[in-house]
Formats: C-alpha cells, sequence, structure tokens
C-alpha cells in the first residue's frame, strides 16, 4: 500500500476510507439512504461515521459527518464534515461543489471546491495551505482537471458496480490539498457471523482499496502501515431487496486492528440498529 501517514492519519483513515467505497444502489426516482458506521481499535471504541446520500432526478447530494469517541477527547480529538452535490448524465459524474471541515485537537483544516464545466477545480483552503515544497510534493494543476472529491467518488462506484459489476477501476481525486488516485479491486466474497456491533449477518463482496499519491503528500513519511497490510472493505445489502453497502472493514495497523462495523442502516422502508447502538 503507497498510503503512509502519522498516528492521526492512521486513525483518520477508516474514516476516509469510508468516503472513498459508500455504495448505495439507486433507482431513478428520489432515493435517501442513512448509514452510521462505528470503529474500533484494539477493541476500543475509537469513534464513528454519519452518512446520508439522496439522489433526485439527475443530481445527488452526499452529506457525512465523523468524529472520535469523547472519552478519549483527553488523548486526542477529531471531527470532519464533509457535503458534495453534483449531476449524474449518461453514467457520468459531474461534482458541482464539495466543502469539507476538520479538526484534529486544536488544528482547523478544510476547503471548498468549486467545479467548472470544463472540468477544472478551484480550491479555497482553510487552515494549513502546504505550500512548503521541501516539506511537500507539489500538485499539478493540470491533474486536478476532471478529478472527483473524496466523497463523490461514491457515486462512481456506485455507478460502476450497478452498470458493470464489481468495483474494479482508478479513480482521480483531489481534496484541495493532495491530489491522488484511488486504486479499487475486487477480491470475492466472505462470510460474516451476527455480532453485537454490526447489523449485518451474511456473505459480503470484498474491495481493496489502495491509494497512488500523485502530489501534496509528505516528501518524508513518518510512519508506514506494516508490511503486507491490506485495505479492504466488505459490502452487502443488510437486508432482502436493500441497498449494497459497507458493512464491515479490517486493517492490521502499528498500533493494533482496526475495525468498522455498520451499526445502523435505514433505507425509507427498512430501519435496522445493532444492539451497541446508542
Amino acid at each position: 500500500m503507497n498510503y503512509r501517514s502519522s498516528f492521526q492519519g492512521r486513525l483518520a483513515f477508516p474514516f476516509a476510507a469510508m468516503a472513498v467505497f459508500l455504495t448505495p444502489q439507486f433507482s431513478s426516482a428520489a432515493e435517501k439512504l442513512q448509514m452510521e458506521h462505528s470503529v474500533y481499535l484494539g477493541g476500543i471504541y475509537m469513534g464513528g461515521v454519519q452518512t446520508n446520500i439522496e439522489q433526485k432526478d439527475r443530481t445527488y447530494q452526499i452529506f457525512s459527518e465523523a468524529k472520535t469517541n469523547k472519552t478519549l477527547d483527553w488523548m486526542f480529538k477529531w471531527a470532519a464534515k464533509a457535503q458534495s452535490n453534483g449531476q449524474i448524465k449518461d453514467n457520468q459524474l459531474t461534482p458541482k461543489q464539495h466543502v469539507h471541515h476538520s479538526v484534529w485537537n486544536d488544528k482547523t483544516r478544510g476547503a471548498i471546491l468549486n467545479y467548472s464545466r470544463d472540468g477544472s477545480v478551484k480550491a479555497e483552503l482553510i487552515g494549513k495551505q502546504y505550500t512548503n515544497l521541501k516539506k511537500y510534493t507539489p500538485v499539478d494543476p493540470a491533474s486536478t482537471k476532471n478529478s472527483l472529491d473524496p466523497i463523490s467518488v461514491v457515486l462512481a462506484v456506485a455507478l460502476k458496480m450497478e452498470n458493470v459489476g464489481g468495483c474494479k477501476g482508478v479513480y482521480p481525486v483531489y481534496d484541495g490539498r493532495r491530489r491522488y488516485d484511488v486504486l479499487l479491486d475486487d477480491v470475492g466474497e466472505k462470510a460474516f457471523k451476527a455480532s453485537r456491533y454490526s447489523v449485518f449477518a451474511g456473505n459480503a463482496s470484498g474491495c481493496r482499496i489502495d491509494i497512488d499519491p500523485k502530489g501534496g503528500f509528505k516528501r518524508k513519511a513518518e510512519t508506514n502501515l506494516p508490511a503486507g497490510t491490506e485495505l479492504v472493505i466488505w459490502s452487502a445489502a443488510p437486508v432482502t431487496e436493500g441497498r449494497i453497502v459497507p458493512v464491515r472493514m479490517q486493517v492490521v495497523t502499528d498500533i493494533g486492528t482496526m475495525e468498522l462495523h455498520l451499526e445502523r442502516y435505514s433505507d425509507g422502508k427498512v430501519s435496522l440498529a445493532s444492539k451497541t447502538a446508542d
């Protein structure tokens, strides 16, 4: 895996990965989907992610909020919100605007991305600008054209699954600071037993995620994930004729094993909650 990070990045990565691979299957009518996922590190509850997705006619909106467990505020505190909207035409996704904002302890980061009809992106940054090219690799402005924001990849992957099947593909992403490719590959199915942490039990399809950095990353990585580490997200419909969504993730890091569970699910017809849901 090419993705490298500090402790903050290792903690935030499972949350960010959710923005890469939330894959609801939509019909042509207005659809709404609500999900909550919980993240554990070595059996300790670290926080959760709430996501709302709505598609109406040829437009879409995605809202996502992630935050760490309040009881761990004495050690670290991280929270993030993001939203995206855009258009879909002929199975092609065209973002219109993306906004995200995060706070790590006392450090604030964010960006507002606006997209032109020709595919160019204008970014307005909040917080650190990442302009020190001795520390960070440069971002080629030309490489950001026709890129997706981190959570619009949601529908890009969904369209792939609906029309072709599987998740395999390469998705160019730009978040205002970093430009990278999301590399997805199918890894088959896996059976999951019933758990008090999740609303899902049964067979799920796996999608391996890798990140290929293109620009805006630290030239000297502070830490690496253990050699051979793979990040796989498992997706399935929690109920018969339900939406296909991420139901499980597990990744080994140098600070312990991280797991992600689908804690709540609502598609307008069915609402589910795990035994550990508040």
